[in-house]
């Protein structure tokens, strides 16, 4: 599944936040981003490990998705478009699309600070009997997040808010990865 993304306004979105809740009227607890203590469930070892069940691929999936937008927002606030965080949850589209942002941040002399919430749920899985692919659908919060100048020269960012995200991933060699991702304009979700 392709999602198509909004060009500048939307790189701006994507610096201003880690990727990450379901908006729906579901009242699930949001999602705090894992600290550099804590790491995710670990993805199976090869492609021919155990097949997992639907409860399993959702949570490898969530994380995937929290361990990306959390590497985002490292990556954001120390200006590194390299960081080496990134391709550990993110591939192809997703990890183009995160990377030119930074870059395009890097070349304005601009740095991020501060953290999105995250609300995310997996809408759906495939295939059902052993998921290889999940879309999810998040609401997140990056109104406690902005983008500064490094030198300390004057910037106004846009403002943060709820904003839907779309989200791909998919078990790649083993491990789940997010593949694609569109981020919206604030207000486009409701928690």
């Amino acid at each position: 599944m392709k999602r198509t993304t909004a060009c500048t306004g939307l790189m701006a979105a994507i610096v201003l936040a880690a990727l990450l809740a379901a908006c729906t009227d579901d009242k699930q607890p949001p999602t705090v981003p894992p600290t550099s203590a804590s790491t995710p469930a670990s993805p199976s070892a090869s492609p021919s490990a155990a097949a997992e069940t639907a409860d399993q691929a959702k949570q490898h999936a969530i994380d995937a998705y929290v361990g990306m937008q959390t590497a985002f927002e490292k990556a954001s606030a120390a200006g590194d478009p390299a960081y080496p965080d990134l391709p550990k949850y993110a591939t192809g589209a997703a990890l183009t699309l995160f990377t030119n942002g930074l870059k395009a941040n890097k070349t304005q002399g601009l740095l991020g600070r501060g953290q999105s919430v995250f609300h995310p749920q997996v809408a759906s899985l495939a295939p059902p009997a052993e998921p290889t692919k999940a879309s999810i659908r998040d609401c997140m919060d990056s109104s406690k997040t902005e983008r500064y100048k490094a030198d300390g020269s004057p910037y106004k960012d846009s403002p943060g808010g709820l904003r839907l995200v779309l989200a791909d991933v998919e078990r790649v060699n083993g491990e789940w990865k997010v593949t694609s991702v569109a981020i919206r304009e604030v207000g486009s979700c409701k928690l």
